[in-house]
């Protein structure tokens, strides 16, 4: 039974080739003994983002060191579906239980914006990076999302590419029609990019300067007012069905 379990899976920015001996940081060091709870001469999955997933092996490992083997490569890192979400940072735990749900349903780019009614100015970028690596380890996809610099809403869609549409979740439309929704999205490569609104929703003077965008297209997520971790999670899910 042990053999056939998921290797447990360690994010390292280093180049990964067979036979390497990988020195780790202390804070993947005390990843693995904490949090995977692994000893030395255990078999552990490696992926920088870049270059797939390859098997190692914990060589020595102490409270403070760790070196990794490297073998073998177990998987090709190939070309993912491009997934935009832009987003309001908000409130304290729900921005990082946002931030990983987003990376585990396979977001590429994250795109924090400054409203009118953004209660977040700033944002924990550390933290926030943390937030992402552990989502991919944890959910086996091979790459780490870009999380973007924060711009204010109206800096950010004028220096957007008019010719990439943009799906605004508005939450004033009170009818939910996922056919209809389903048919926008259709095979049409350029609708990737989702916008979500901020807690307490955009002002009138930003929905009438977003309506007005011809690459903006404003849909519906029904009739109930969803909070922004939950509407990013529930928009999302159309992608995963195209």
């Amino acid at each position: 039974m042990k053999d056939i379990l998921p290797l447990k899976r360690l994010f390292i920015n280093t180049e990964l080739k067979t036979n390497a001996l990988i020195a780790l940081s202390s804070s993947n060091t005390h990843y693995i003994i904490n949090v995977l709870r692994m000893r030395g001469g255990e078999n552990i999955s490696i992926f920088n983002g870049k270059q797939g997933e390859w098997k190692g092996c914990i060589k020595s490992l102490t409270k403070k060191k760790a070196i990794i083997k490297i073998g073998n490569q177990i998987k090709e890192q190939k070309d993912e579906e491009l997934i935009n979400i832009i987003y309001t940072p908000i409130k304290g735990q729900r921005h990082y239980y946002l931030i990983e749900k987003i990376t585990e349903l396979g977001v590429n780019n994250i795109f924090p914006i400054f409203t009118d009614h953004s209660v977040i100015k700033k944002v924990n970028f550390k933290k926030i990076n943390s937030c992402l690596i552990s989502a991919a380890q944890q959910s086996g996809r091979l790459s780490i999302p870009e999380f973007h610099q924060p711009q204010y809403l109206n800096n950010f869609i004028n220096s957007w590419d008019s010719k990439k549409n943009i799906i605004f979740c508005d939450e004033s439309k009170a009818d939910l029609n996922n056919n209809n929704f389903l048919s926008k999205i259709g095979n049409k490569n350029n609708l990737n990019t989702i916008l979500i609104g901020p807690e307490g929703g955009f002002s009138k003077k930003e929905k009438n300067y977003l309506i007005k965008k011809k690459f903006i297209i404003s849909i519906s997520l029904g009739n109930r007012i969803l909070r922004s971790d939950t509407a990013a999670i529930f928009a999302l899910s159309f992608f995963l069905k195209k």
